[in-house]
This record gives C-alpha cells, sequence and structure tokens, in this order.
C-alpha cells in the first residue's frame, strides 16, 4: 500500500493542480469550483502530512526548523481565525489562507529526489503537450508564467538539458521576456532564468564570491529598500515611474480590447502603504490578523464590504507575497518565512557537491527578492513552483549529489527526449 501511494503523488499534484487549473481555464469551470478547489487542497495536505510521517527519514532534520516554526505558528494562526471570523467569507478566506501558508510542507515531499524527478516528468509529459496545443492559444502571453511554472526553474539549465527540450525552452522564455510589456514580474522572471542558465553555461568562469555576493544582495537590498520607503527618504516604485513615464508604453489586446499598458505604472506603493498602515491602526504588527482576515484597503475594500456585505473595507490577499504573510501571521510568522528562504539558498550555494545546486541557490534569492514585488503564495503550480527550488535546496539528497548524479537526474525528469 505505501509504495501505491508514493507512485500515487505525482498523479494526485500533476492532475489535481496543474490540470485542473487548465481546465477551468479552458472553459469547464467546475474544475476551478471552491468544491473542487478544497477537495484537492484538503487532500494534497493530508498526503504531504502522510508522507511526512511515514517517509520523511532524513539526517538533517536541523535544516527543517524554520519551516517547522512557520507551520506551527500557522496552525496557531488558524485556530485564532476560527475565533475571529464572523461571517461567511471570512471562514472561506480562512480556508484559502490555510491553503497559501501550508506551501512550506512541499519542502518535505520535493526534498526527495525520486519523488521531484517523478513529479516533472508526469507534468512534463502532461502539461507541456496540452499548453503548447492548446492553453497557449486562448490565454494572454502575461499569462504564460502562471501554467508553466517548473519550466523557470528547469530553464535555470538550459545548457545540460536535452536538445529538443533546450529549445522549446528558450522559445518560451523568450515569448514570457518580450511578448508583454505590462507583465513586469514574468519578464523578470524570464529575464532572471535566461541570466542563471547563461550562468550555469560559463560557470568554470564564475568565482563563488561572485555567486555569494549576488546571494546576498537578494536579500540585503528588500531590507534596505523597504526601510528607505517606511522612512520616506526613498521609494523604489515611484522613482521607477518618475524615471521612466512614458518609455514603456505599449498598446495590447487584453480581453479583446485595445488597451495601453504603462510598464512603469507604480502599482505596489498604495499596497504598502495599506498593509502596513492598517496592521498599526490595529495593533496586529506582530501577532498577524489570522488567515481569516486581510487589511484595511480604501482601493479594493468596497467589494467586500458593499458587494459582498461584509461592511469591512477589507482586502484579503494582494498581489505581493511576503506583505501577505504579514497581515495573516505577523512578524511572528513573517521571520520565519523569510529564514526558510535564506537557509535554503545558502546551503544550496555553501553545502552543494554539485556546481548546479549553487545556482539553484541563486534563483531562490531571486525568488525572495520577488516575493516582494509580486510572486502571489496561492495553493496552485505557480505558487507551489516557488517551494520545489527550496526543497531542493533543503535536501542533503540533491546537495550531496556531484556534478555528473545531478545532469543524471535532471535528463532523467524529461520525457520524449528521442522525439
Amino acid at each position: 500500500m505505501g509504495i501505491f501511494q508514493l507512485k500515487a503523488f505525482p498523479y494526485l499534484f500533476v492532475i489535481g493542480i496543474s490540470l485542473f487549473q487548465i481546465l477551468g481555464r479552458v472553459g469547464l469551470s467546475i474544475f476551478n469550483s471552491t468544491f473542487v478547489t478544497w477537495i484537492v487542497g484538503f487532500t494534497l495536505l493530508a498526503y504531504l502530512y502522510w508522507f511526512y510521517k511515514h517517509h520523511f527519514h532524513i539526517h538533517n532534520k536541523k535544516d527543517y526548523l524554520f519551516i517547522r516554526i512557520f507551520l506551527a505558528w500557522t496552525a496557531i494562526g488558524i485556530i485564532r481565525g476560527i475565533f475571529i471570523a464572523e461571517n461567511y467569507w471570512e471562514y472561506k478566506n480562512l480556508i484559502a489562507g490555510t491553503f497559501c501558508l501550508s506551501l512550506p510542507a512541499f519542502a518535505f515531499i520535493f526534498q526527495s529526489p525520486i519523488m521531484l524527478q517523478r513529479t516533472l516528468r508526469l507534468w512534463l509529459r502532461l502539461i507541456i503537450p496540452i499548453f503548447l496545443l492548446i492553453v497557449m492559444w486562448i490565454i494572454a502571453i502575461d499569462g504564460y508564467h502562471f501554467y508553466i511554472s517548473p519550466v523557470l526553474l528547469l530553464g535555470c539549465f538550459l545548457p545540460i538539458i536535452p536538445q529538443k527540450w533546450k529549445y522549446l525552452f528558450i522559445i518560451l522564455l523568450l515569448i514570457m521576456l518580450v511578448g508583454s510589456i505590462g507583465s513586469r514580474a514574468q519578464m523578470m522572471k524570464a529575464a532572471a532564468v535566461l541570466l542563471i542558465a547563461f550562468g550555469v553555461w560559463i560557470r568554470k568562469r564564475i568565482p563563488l564570491k561572485l555567486l555569494l555576493g549576488v546571494h546576498y544582495a537578494f536579500y540585503i537590498l528588500p531590507i534596505v529598500l523597504l526601510i528607505l520607503g517606511i522612512s520616506g527618504i526613498f521609494n523604489i516604485f515611484k522613482a521607477n515611474q518618475e524615471s521612466n513615464e512614458g518609455k514603456y508604453i505599449q498598446t495590447e489586446v487584453i480581453n479583446g480590447e485595445a488597451q495601453i499598458v504603462d510598464a512603469s505604472a507604480d502599482t505596489r506603493t498604495f499596497i504598502y502603504e495599506e498593509v502596513i498602515s492598517s496592521a498599526v491602526t490595529h495593533h496586529y504588527v506582530i501577532l498577524g490578523r489570522s488567515p481569516a482576515r486581510g487589511n484595511d484597503s480604501a482601493f479594493f475594500g468596497a467589494i467586500t464590504a458593499e458587494e459582498l456585505g461584509t461592511g469591512k473595507y477589507e482586502r484579503f490577499m494582494n498581489e505581493v507575497c511576503h506583505p501577505n504573510v504579514f497581515t495573516w501571521l505577523g512578524l511572528i510568522g513573517l521571520i520565519p518565512w523569510c529564514l526558510i528562504y535564506f537557509t535554503s539558498s545558502y546551503l544550496a550555494i555553501n553545502k552543494s557537491n554539485n556546481i548546479y545546486m549553487k545556482y539553484v541557490g541563486i534563483f531562490i534569492a531571486f525568488r525572495f527578492f520577488l516575493g516582494w514585488i509580486e510572486d502571489m503564495n496561492n495553493f496552485n503550480i505557480s505558487g507551489i513552483s516557488v517551494w520545489i527550488p527550496i526543497a531542493m535546496g533543503l535536501s542533503e539528497k540533491f546537495r550531496s549529489m556531484d556534478n555528473l548524479t545531478f545532469r543524471q537526474w535532471l535528463t532523467a525528469c524529461f520525457p520524449f527526449k528521442q522525439l
């Protein structure tokens, strides 16, 4: 029974998460219904708990300390939310928030090279053909990264993946890079992946000190910019808008209508203002407001207060990843959340026997940086894909591989190599 359950996970994950997301997008809305989403979510969480109890037997459990701390505080936050929630929508938010805050639990299962390999292989075999034949022709280009997020991780290794997949990934990454000027997060992801792939290509010429410098910069820069922004000294979002206003404007077809898109527009400052001011006003900076509630919002609060009839001008979730964790769990939750990223990337760069895991560490650090700009922590293929490299960085099995073993593992992730 145990072997069957282990082999079942890739199918449960790929079909329940990625395929259902695509089916919902192509018109079969039942697969995006709350009922189906909850069934899939709770089934996966139950599976992760079963795997942790019966198959998570590793020597480096200390490296998972911050995940355990975070998940324990998440459990407390959920219990608080049960008592804080006052209406149907807040209880519904509580369940959605529970899924979002449970994402680090995927690090327990994806630390296994065999489980991750089986999952990626099935995902590439099933989802990529469906995306190429159907999905990419009916969705806007700026949404590609939400459906093929694993390509971003695998694309970091362009120089060493099978040739035919290499050409396909290059095309997809270039489309994501230049296809839509309005999708800044997608452009940043694609650009970062291509730069990391270039680094892998010339890996023998790049010293470890340079990788470490880039790694630390991705963690230090957001903190510095956040302090400068809160103090009113310098706002990177407004500075970018003022210096580039009118430079990056193009007309795009969105929902069948031609619209002017300004890639330099500041769409983040008001989010930080609302998140921080709400936490200070209602005194939940330390503990958070629980996953049942969102931050006060003058921009979007009317939807909740008036259209849904809650009378509370709040926004449950924003486009920016880390501030959502802060709203729900406060600093007590945000700090271990951030330390999970740092621990994983640090171990990948400094404690790996192969060069490729060091670049996984750079990718993790980049995703931490991007989490202050976008990278929503949704319980879907996009959100879960962030935790695949984090799982690899924490995994002693991945870090102990030599260069040849890692390349063999990676190659075996790809189906259809002989086509």
